[in-house]
């Protein structure tokens, strides 16, 4: 019980950080001029990466494990560590080039959240695994949400940077499903070191060719840097491999679905606005689409044991 109780909270934790993390892509996305989303994004995931190193040290270092064992182990975390850090580098590139063109962090972490939704979707067309009429419903409050969030002053506004964001969705889902077919053939936090130095050095590979990077834009982005590399990339990244290894797929994508609520409130606080009513209400309605997504149906279960 303690452990379950424990991997959620951890689950939680890294919803926190990651809605708050949105607020710290905004500022750097603010200085894009200087220092662009590829060196960002590699300075980011390989300080998480290095991060995890002491921790490593200390709580993978069980010599009674088999050194046979212990290798098979170590190249399966290769493998999965490696194919995982593709699609998150995919991912997170998308979702940073999106605020960057909306300069709109809540709302992007809003949509981000449609992955919870499109788990129980990707469950169905790829693992046969049914699909409830209440993700259906959830569907349906998801894009009625979307469309509340991109109604401005001026009528709808669907931006490239929401379709960037909402494109990025995908990839968190493919993630988060990689993740729970992996989580027990590897070691976790090896895991998460591999995986993150996979996006960095991906990252920095492309910023060399194509990208751009100052030493004013570095001193500017320095505290941007260090909260989305050590706390969004080391610590949430990390909680979450953890904390979904005790944890039910649809309990922890609920726990993850309050990383949009987080998102919002951060940017409500650091930049002293209130979201409008139509932000209120797309949030709202996602919110109520990511719960109902999550929800498990019992309905034929409940009608066979009422017959028997």
């Amino acid at each position: 019980m303690k452990r379950k109780v424990l991997s959620a909270g951890l689950c939680l934790t890294a919803a926190v950080v990651w809605g708050s993390a949105f607020y710290a892509q905004e500022l750097a996305s603010q200085n894009e001029h200087l220092i662009d989303t590829f060196f960002f994004g590699g300075l980011r995931f390989l300080l998480g990466a290095v991060s995890l190193i002491p921790l490593i040290l200390i709580f993978e270092r069980d010599k009674s494990v088999p050194l046979l064992e212990r290798k098979m182990k170590n190249e399966s975390t290769m493998k999965w560590g490696i194919l995982t850090g593709v699609i998150l580098f995919v991912a997170s590139l998308l979702q940073q080039y999106g605020i960057l063109l909306t300069q709109e962090s809540g709302k992007a972490g809003f949509i981000t959240g449609m992955y919870l939704i499109f788990v129980p979707i990707a469950g169905f067309l790829f693992f046969k695994q049914r699909v409830s009429p209440l993700v259906i419903a959830a569907v349906l409050f998801a894009f009625s949400g979307l469309y509340f969030l991109c109604l401005g002053e001026s009528g709808f506004n669907l931006v490239w940077g929401d379709v960037l964001v909402f494109i990025c969705s995908f990839c968190y889902t493919a993630h988060i499903i990689v993740i729970d077919k992996c989580i027990n053939k590897v070691s976790a936090l090896k895991y998460s070191a591999v995986q993150f130095a996979t996006v960095g050095v991906l990252n920095l590979s492309f910023g060399l060719v194509f990208g751009h990077i100052t030493v004013e834009g570095l001193i500017a982005t320095v505290f941007p840097i260090l909260y989305c590399g050590i706390m969004s990339t080391g610590v949430a990244y990390t909680c979450q491999v953890i904390g979904q290894k005790f944890t039910p797929p649809t309990i922890a994508a609920l726990l993850f679905s309050t990383e949009g609520l987080f998102s919002v409130i951060c940017e409500s606080i650091f930049e002293k606005r209130l979201p409008s009513n139509t932000m209120i209400i797309g949030c709202a309605l996602m919110f109520v689409g990511i719960i109902l997504s999550q929800i498990p149906w019992k309905r034929k279960e409940k009608a066979s044991k009422a017959k028997e």
